[in-house]
């Protein structure tokens, strides 16, 4: 047992330094993971392990998801509702329904396994595509369109995927069961995630403890997500329900003390997820398509052929809803030829699509083992190494060659940043005329908010002598904040502070340099 854990704390130093080294290079995270976990696995001395559909999608899933949607905004997702839902429903079909062609006549698989694959391979990764993108410098037109597609096109795939399922253990296909099952999943799952996140919302509102409330985030995502998928809803449609919500209240329910703690907090936990998910996929490669039955060749046509289905039905549907959408005015679309570029080389695959054909039933409803569950997972790996491993690698270079055009968002953060500070000036000249504000006090508050002004206004012609400037401060400031640690901590070795003191000061330095930031 010692030696076992030694091997896996060993491998796991190991994938931490190489994604570390990688990472600075701009090399994808999921990529490294995945390909480091590919290698383990094949690896004699690293003992078998794989992934558990259940840790996926019960135990990871509704973290991530609501997550993902809490730190997103609902009004964005409505702007942008066309593209979405074009992408996360209509997309999610046909991918299916063209990849169980393909798996069908050329596959050697029944219809309804041909439609498991199909619906299987049919979401892209919400992990991968969000951590990826988000990394690229794209539009926020784009990374919105990413997002939301993500975020609710599981919802779509898991529903037909569950119909799938039935239609292949069961050995027949009911379309008007399926079509009644995927209304119900979506109302049902909307509608608890809506009633949880309101009620979470009225108990955050009574506390003001940040370890208190980001235990009941954690809690609430849960309670979204379990409940629904116990009513055979769709929990994803509940975790992004709940988290749409409670982040858009989040500013009026939520003290900074809380924001700050829970944003670290959720960005590690995140990272940790994603992270164990990526490993996870790499290595379970080994131990799942070694079940595969057939002639090599053919399964090796037949993976080419599904992970071609996969990506050239993406650009299609991309090409042809931009022209749809560019046609009916009033609606935002991609509409630049280097925006579809991009949206379609970024249909990678991961977990979730890895999880839904582990989950697929051994056995059919007559006992008999189910056939054709090998292959599928097979055909599933090839998909995911493709998209997320070969289109995650290349994406940031795709990015920089059909570089899309800017949106503006960057000059609209200005203008708001500017009005904010145009607003806390006024209130400081009515203070000022109205109170017994201290000279020192209001001539220190007029030079910093004036520096402010002077940073986002500043004139063009002299940007270059501003950026100069506005370096040589910032270092001087880290040089000013070096000295106070050092002789906080000669204060301390001098024992004229206690240990609470110490971090209580520190902790207000480390505020003062993450501003720098």
């Amino acid at each position: 047992m010692h030696s076992k854990l030694l091997i896996v704390l060993l491998a796991a130093a190991i994938v931490w330094a190489g994604t570390a080294w990688l990472r600075r290079r701009s090399i994808p995270t999921p990529v490294v993971l995945v390909v480091a976990g590919v290698v383990l696995g094949f690896l004699p001395f690293v003992p078998d392990t794989s992934l558990d559909p259940d840790v996926v999608l019960l135990g990871f899933l509704p973290l991530l998801i609501f997550h993902a949607a809490f730190t997103s905004s609902p009004r964005e997702f409505l702007s942008h509702g066309a593209p979405i839902f074009l992408l996360a429903t209509g997309l999610v079909v046909i991918t299916a329904a063209g990849v169980a062609v393909v798996a069908h006549f050329l596959g050697d698989l029944s219809w309804p396994m041909s439609f498991v694959l199909g619906t299987a391979v049919g979401p892209t990764d919400a992990a991968a595509a969000i951590s990826i993108v988000r990394r690229l410098g794209l539009s926020r037109q784009l990374v919105i369109i990413l997002e939301g597609e993500a975020l609710f096109n599981d919802a779509t795939a898991l529903v037909l995927y569950a119909a799938a399922v039935t239609d292949a253990v069961s050995g027949h296909i009911s379309i008007g069961h399926t079509i009644a099952t995927i209304l119900y999943s979506a109302a049902v799952g909307a509608a608890i995630g809506l009633a949880v996140a309101v009620v979470g919302h009225q108990i955050r509102r009574l506390l003001d403890d940040p370890p208190m409330e980001i235990a009941l985030s954690i809690l609430l995502a849960y309670a979204a997500y379990l409940p629904a998928e116990a009513a055979h809803a769709s929990g994803v449609l509940a975790a992004v329900t709940a988290g749409l919500y409670l982040g858009w209240h989040s500013p009026g329910a939520l003290s900074a003390r809380t924001r700050l703690q829970s944003a670290v907090f959720w960005d590690l936990l995140t990272f940790l997820i994603e992270g164990a998910l990526f490993i996870l996929v790499g290595l379970s490669l080994h131990t799942f398509t070694a079940g595969a039955r057939g002639p090599i060749g053919r399964l090796v046509l037949s993976a080419v052929l599904v992970i071609c289905a996969v990506i050239v039905l993406r650009l299609a549907w991309l090409f042809a809803m931009s022209r749809v959408l560019r046609l009916l005015r009033g609606l935002r679309a991609p509409t630049h030829r280097a925006e579809q570029i991009v949206l379609g080389w970024s249909g990678m695959r991961g977990a979730v699509t890895l999880a839904a054909v582990l989950a697929v039933p051994l056995l059919a409803d007559d006992g008999r083992p189910l056939a054709g569950r090998d292959d599928v997972i097979y055909l599933a790996f090839a998909v995911i190494l493709a998209t997320l491993v070969g289109q995650g690698v290349t994406l940031p270079m795709l990015a920089q060659r059909f570089r899309p055009p800017g949106d503006g968002a960057e000059e609209t953060e200005r203008e708001a940043r500017l009005d904010l500070v145009h607003a806390a000036l006024r209130r400081l000249e009515e203070e000022i005329r109205t109170g017994d504000l201290p000279d020192e006090v209001a001539d220190t508050l007029r030079a910093q908010y004036g520096a402010r002004i002077r940073t986002l206004t500043h004139p063009g012609d002299d940007a270059e002598l501003h950026e100069i400037a506005v370096s040589k401060e910032r270092a001087l400031r880290r040089e000013l904040l070096a000295v106070q640690r050092r002789r906080l901590l000669d204060l301390r070795r001098e024992r004229r502070l206690g240990v609470e003191t110490v971090r209580d000061i520190e902790h207000d330095l480390d505020l003062d340099e993450a501003r720098l930031r």
